[in-house]
């Protein structure tokens, strides 16, 4: 990671808008309680109500699952491969357009989004089977590109989860990880759910703890590839981490960070004390979430730059 970018520490006070986000949220938490079919839907509505998808955007097949190109593949330009969060139950690539969308513009970036399969209908291993096809069709299509793995929640440990495996496989390792409150922990063990569960306006321990069951389909939630705080976190990739300190998932990366950072690897973390819980996700009305992506941007720009990548397809950071 270049030197450019060291930890950063967002101290300032949450915005109004901020405010008005965390007590939407409070007043939904209610409403989390329905069956996975359920959820899955009201992710979808969310997502639509308040951001419009990318326009130009590509459906294909990847692997058993599918995905959605944002932009194809340039000479020249990173790719970011997106893996959507959601407990690896819920979410999908159309909850995720927009924040992947704009992390991509902010990057300079071509971008899958990746519809990985879900439990409980497909547990573990087949988000991280999706995952590395992902990979494959990428590599297939733009073998000379950077590649950058970006996720969040959920989506986050699988990112880590599939470097993991690549580097295991000697397979060609992406470029940077990009983590935004990743969950690493599916045993929900560390000690920010006992001591942040009555800041956390958007995660609750036990629904947490019921849709790990659901994806590890009776595995060991320990798996270093379930949980993969606990795997070996030797040779990996430069990795990029934001999370809010008022998330019960705090601890999941600041474990992860500390992890590869113990077995000699570079590890970037962006802590937003104030913020909960991928708050990157409501950036169309949220200053802090635009402010966070641009500064994903700019890492992700540093690393993987080559020549026409600092200029191409470069978007605009908002506001």
């Amino acid at each position: 990671m270049p030197a450019t970018h060291p930890d950063l520490v967002v101290p300032d006070r949450p915005s109004a808008k901020a405010a008005l986000v965390r007590a939407m949220l409070q007043r939904a938490a209610p409403g989390r309680s329905g069956t996975v079919p359920e959820r899955r839907a009201a992710y979808e509505r969310a997502a639509d109500a308040f951001a419009a998808a990318p326009a130009g955007v590509e459906a294909v097949p990847v692997g058993a699952a599918s995905g959605t190109w944002i932009r194809p593949p340039v000479t020249g330009r990173p790719v970011l491969l997106y893996l959507h969060g959601g407990f690896y139950c819920i979410g999908s690539a159309r909850s995720h357009l927009h924040l992947a969308g704009l992390l991509a513009d902010l990057a300079g970036a071509a971008c899958l989004v990746l519809d990985y399969r879900r439990g409980p209908e497909h547990p573990f291993p087949a988000a991280v089977t999706d995952a590395l096809a992902a990979m494959e069709a990428i590599r297939a299509v733009a073998p000379l590109s950077p590649v950058v793995i970006a996720g969040d929640s959920a989506g986050g440990g699988l990112a880590v989860s599939v470097a993991t495996r690549l580097r295991d496989d000697g397979a060609r390792a992406p470029d940077l990880l990009v983590l935004f409150s990743p969950w690493t922990d599916l045993t929900c063990s560390f000690r920010s759910h006992r001591e942040l569960a009555p800041a956390d306006p958007v995660l609750a321990t036990e629904d947490l703890l019921e849709m790990a069951a659901r994806y590890a389909g009776g595995v060991d939630p320990r798996h270093p590839e379930i949980s993969p705080v606990f795997a070996d976190l030797a040779g990996l990739p430069p990795v990029l981490v934001q999370v809010g300190g008022q998330e019960v998932l705090l601890d999941d990366a600041l474990m992860l960070v500390e992890g590869i950072r113990t077995a000699g690897g570079d590890a970037v973390l962006h802590h937003w004390p104030h913020m909960f819980h991928v708050w990157q996700w409501y950036h169309p009305i949220l200053p802090e979430g635009v402010r966070a992506l641009h500064d994903a941007g700019q890492v992700i720009r540093a690393v993987t730059a080559v020549p026409g990548a600092a200029t191409a397809g470069a978007g605009t950071p908002p506001g």
